[in-house]
């Protein structure tokens, strides 16, 4: 009675202009004042339903992603230093989303509660600092 669906390609790339529109008018817009609390646990949510590809080269992941080049710069028990050089100029753009990620990523790898936040380092090329704070006495177990 109903037609098998076909299973759909998932294309490799999604044009830049198409990823823009969607993260820099579309989701502000549907979010409204919540959009960065919203994309930071959507982060969170997205690296432990990637849990595997991710922890293993978060530098790769956020390339495939579309999320830009990301360097790790310093690690230490409690915190961690991460640049960010991303391909879209918007200034305004939240990056709240990555910075939950990376955050979710820590607590995945060393079992301790972690948190993130941003700054916006340069304008030409958009570099943010990513700062995760792990507390060392609270264990996710």
């Amino acid at each position: 009675m109903f037609k098998k669906r076909k299973e759909r390609e998932i294309p490799e790339t999604v044009p830049g202009f198409s990823y823009d529109i969607l993260r820099n008018d579309v989701i502000p817009e549907l979010l409204g004042e919540d959009e960065s609390m919203i994309l930071y646990y959507s982060g969170k949510h997205l690296a432990r339903k990637h849990q595997e590809r991710a922890t293993e080269d978060p530098v790769l992941f956020f390339e495939q992603a579309g999320w830009g080049r990301l360097t790790l710069l310093k690690e230490k028990s409690k915190q961690t230093h991460y640049e960010l050089e991303t391909p879209f100029q918007v200034n305004e753009r939240a990056f709240s989303m990555e910075t939950g990620f990376l955050a979710q990523l820590k607590e995945i790898r060393d079992g301790v509660v972690s948190e993130g936040s941003y700054t916006i380092k340069k304008k030409q090329p958009l570099t943010v600092a990513i700062t995760i704070m792990s507390d060392v006495k609270d264990h996710t177990d």
